[in-house]
């Protein structure tokens, strides 16, 4: 159930490079495409447990955790990942984005104390391997360099390597998967309400609908479900594990393009699949 839960958000995650292109097009930084996801999310997720009657509550003595929590593995994750779409390109972005399991395995075992297997050892080198053959590094001038870009595409690896870490700890603390998405996702959009404050999204009233549908796609499905579906899976999970697992995600952008976008698989490209495919399968 634990990898069922943590595939599918990683699947859910695979649509974002895709929907931020097209947002991209419409004008709007990756700071403000970053408060609109994580805001919309935090009132969406909010509403539901005031619905459903879930327990929402935080201990004062975990303030600074979630603090942390939020500060780093969701406000910059997200300004650090769309920042490296948006100076790089998706390609590279999600290269150096799957660096991610390395940080996570190496985290985790300083942290959690989660063993360093020579099955994870292998997985997270498969990873790496598979991803970069999917987004073909093997093509010259494929890849897009940046200083800025190279920082903010390895701030996205570390940051989202170690969500993982941070989710299985708030867990441990006895926070439920729902209770602990919503503390994460508040903490991180009061952090984001400092760099851009929130009158400044009035501005975007009288943009296009297809503009808002497309945030809203991005805010529900490549940001609060699979953020609760990733915190569910990590309930079984170790978060080495869990980060591992969720390196679904490239394959399904890969797909995606293929499907949407009308491009082409190579050779090395479905090879990289498989490798990676087959670092989740030794996982499971």
């Amino acid at each position: 159930m634990g990898f069922t839960f943590v595939i599918l958000a990683g699947v859910l995650w695979g649509t974002t490079g895709t929907l931020t292109k097209y947002i991209f097009a419409y004008g709007l930084d990756p700071l403000t495409m970053a408060g609109l996801r994580i805001g919309i999310s935090f009132l969406a997720l909010t509403l539901f447990a005031a619905l459903s009657g879930s327990r929402i509550g935080l201990k004062g003595s975990d303030l600074p955790f979630f603090l942390l929590f939020g500060v780093v593995s969701v406000a910059m994750f997200n300004i650090f990942y769309l920042s490296a779409i948006q100076l790089t390109n998706v390609s590279t972005a999600v290269v150096l984005l799957y660096t991610a399991p390395a940080f996570s395995v190496l985290v985790a075992r300083s942290a959690l104390r989660e063993k360093l297997t020579a099955r994870k050892t292998a997985a997270v080198l498969l990873t790496i391997i598979g991803v970069a053959l999917m987004v073909g590094v093997y093509r010259p001038g494929h890849l897009a360099f940046s200083t800025a870009g190279i920082l903010s595409g390895l701030g996205a690896g570390f940051t989202f390597g170690i969500y993982s870490v941070f989710t299985k700890e708030a867990l441990r603390r006895g926070y439920g998967s729902l209770e602990t998405v919503v503390l994460a996702l508040g903490s991180g959009l009061l952090f984001l309400a400092f760099l851009r404050p929130p009158w400044v999204f009035l501005q975007l009233a009288q943009s296009p609908l297809a503009l808002w549908l497309l945030v809203l796609s991005l805010a529900v499905f490549c940001t609060m479900l699979p953020y609760v579906l990733f915190a569910a899976g990590l309930r079984h999970l170790e978060a080495g594990k869990a980060t591992l697992s969720a390196a679904v995600e490239p394959v399904v952008a890969i797909l995606l393009a293929v499907v949407l976008l009308g491009e082409t698989l190579a050779v090395p490209q479905i090879a990289g699949v498989l490798i990676v495919l087959a670092a989740i399968n030794i996982q499971s």
